[in-house]
């Protein structure tokens, strides 16, 4: 566990369902919970960071909710527009390393 400016981030082995296999990393305000293979990715913490702060500026329970609407229609992978800007930021970051 650690705390990064009021973020409580937690390593686990493995992200629990309901979330697919694929996920590595999931933001549910106030914790960021990561694998431990993606803990020290510095690109995958901004992802993950900007959902953070994405969740406070929403509120958790709209966010989740527009996020679950929108799936459907998006996915749940870069095209989904509330994980745009979150994948637009860790490209920057890891075409900058």
């Amino acid at each position: 566990m650690r705390f990064v400016r009021g973020k409580i981030e937690l390593k686990v082995q493995k992200i629990p369902r309901p979330f697919p296999e694929h996920v590595h990393a999931v933001t549910i305000w106030p914790v960021i919970v990561y694998e431990p293979h993606v803990w020290d990715d510095p690109c995958v913490q901004i992802h993950e960071r900007y959902h953070w702060m994405d969740q406070i500026r929403w509120l958790l329970i709209p966010w989740f909710a527009a996020y679950l609407v929108l799936r459907p229609f998006y996915g749940g992978g870069k095209s989904h527009p509330l994980e745009k800007e979150a994948y637009n930021r860790q490209s920057l970051c890891e075409s900058s390393t």
